[in-house]
């Protein structure tokens, strides 16, 4: 058992978090107002989401561009935590004292995705360009190397000598080659937690306030992580490492948790605005770097991020399930589908209120089997062992209900197969030409002015009013 987390806590969990109560406050107050007003110019510019009867089963069209007042309402409650100092929204409390050094590289990373996903919603980008968005994100998390080390500890773990390779320079840099390999890793690694975290996000973004709740639980899990380590490594008779006491990790919770709740109110069934692609990558990105804020605890690192990657499962689990899903058809991986686990729940028969219920208590599963790991001491190994044996599962599960749902498709096919032949084998000899027929169909069709659903959408894009 670790010393500094084997002491009893000093410091109530309380007195850590109640300095930045306020950000939660401004967070929400700001989305709660700023969610409606995207709305209203949502609608009046015709940026909403058509209904297709086959992945989108909202009855009518809803409005875009929520993600840009969860933005907003998150930028606020950040904002307010660098400009104010913590006595303003809790008085002299807890150990932590003075201005929050708020990453501006977090705030860059926050913006450029945020207009990425609202070019998205607004005029559709492809997907190289949204990829592209994303990985500007994580060279800005780099630069201020927010993640990067998560490498050195886990190199210092696996007693790889990397610092003896400090004795060599990298050519045409005055960086030594130690260092140089570190960062390289450091930053692929970045890059892959936020493309993902960001597309894990946009994947479970099915189903009204299911995506944004179960964010806010996941992040709830983060905020308890922080303040059981922050409240122990307060104690005044241990000495702790100054950055497991570090704010920012307190205000980056705070702040996404607020702007969550200020916007799910509008965005739960039935939903009146959708957060869209602006909303799911932001909250996919802002899951991760809060996860990679983790990084710079010293020799806690590691136990640390495994907790946390255990709390965010859920998403994980539902972008495992439709990788495992797609390479087995043979589609690309950034293939739509309908088999998403909240697809599945509802085909079960479950209203989409009680699908996301039962989602959100997956979440809630998840972040108190994470957030227990950590209090109750468990080591990395242990900690490391749940993990493989939890994603193990979910990848075993995934294989074996792919192959079954490939084998019935397949089956399926071959009995529609079957049925066409029978049926063209006891066709009568007067029966008129079915291609002359559906052509004929289609005439008539275009003499009446009739449209496909995806025409009607696309003529009357720019010409929608919603109904509430």
């Amino acid at each position: 058992m670790n010393p500094l987390l084997a002491q009893d806590v000093s410091v109530s969990v309380m007195e850590v978090l109640a300095p930045y109560v306020g950000v939660l406050i401004v967070g929400f107050l700001v989305a709660l107002i700023a969610t409606p007003i995207m709305r209203r110019l949502a609608i009046k510019n015709g940026v909403v989401d058509w209904p297709d009867l086959k992945r989108k089963n909202h009855a009518v069209p809803v409005a875009y561009l929520g993600g840009v007042a969860i933005f907003v309402g998150w930028l606020a409650a950040v904002t307010s935590a660098i400009v104010l100092n913590t006595k303003g929204f809790g008085g002299d409390v807890g150990p932590f004292h003075g201005r929050v050094a708020f990453p501006l590289s977090i705030i860059l990373g926050a913006a450029v995705i945020t207009l990425t996903g609202m070019f998205d919603d607004v005029y559709g980008i492809r997907a190289r360009v949204k990829i592209g968005g994303q990985l500007f994100a994580a060279a800005a998390l780099a630069s201020q190397n927010v993640g990067v080390q998560l490498t050195r500890n886990a190199l210092n773990v696996l007693h790889i000598p990397w610092e003896d390779l400090n004795a060599y320079s990298v050519p045409m840099m005055s960086s030594p080659l130690g260092d140089a390999i570190v960062y390289t890793i450091g930053t692929i690694l970045i890059a892959a937690f936020v493309i993902g975290a960001c597309n894990s996000v946009n994947l479970i973004d099915g189903l009204d306030g299911l995506a944004s709740g179960v964010v806010a639980i996941a992040t709830a899990g983060f905020l308890a992580v922080t303040l059981i380590v922050a409240a122990r490594a307060a104690d005044p008779a241990i000495e702790a490492p100054p950055e497991l006491m570090n704010p920012v990790r307190i205000v980056m919770c705070l702040a996404i948790i607020g702007a969550i709740l200020g916007f799910l109110p509008y965005n739960f069934n039935p939903a009146s605005i959708f957060m869209g692609d602006a909303g799911s990558l932001l909250l996919g990105y802002l899951a991760a770097a809060t996860i990679l804020l983790f990084s710079d605890t010293g020799g806690f690192a590691l136990k640390l991020v495994t907790a946390l990657l255990i709390i965010f499962a859920v998403p994980i689990t539902d972008t495992s399930l439709a990788i495992v899903r797609r390479k087995m058809r043979g589609y690309p991986i950034t293939a739509p589908d309908n088999q998403h686990i909240h697809h599945l729940l509802r085909r079960s028969g479950l209203s989409v209120k009680k699908s996301v219920m039962v989602m959100y208590a997956a979440g809630l599963v998840f972040a108190v089997l994470g957030v227990s790991m950590v209090a109750m001491e468990w080591s990395w190994r242990y900690i490391l062992v749940v993990f493989f044996l939890l994603y193990g599962t979910i990848m075993a599960i995934s294989f074996k209900y792919g192959a079954y749902q490939l084998a019935l498709e397949r089956r399926q096919r071959e009995d529609a197969e079957a049925e066409e032949r029978l049926g063209s084998n006891n066709a009568p000899i007067d029966q008129p030409d079915p291609s002359a027929q559906a052509a004929g169909d289609h005439a008539d069709d275009s003499a009446a002015g009739l449209e496909s659903p995806a025409q009607t959408n696309a003529s009357s894009r720019y010409n929608v009013e919603h109904p509430n």
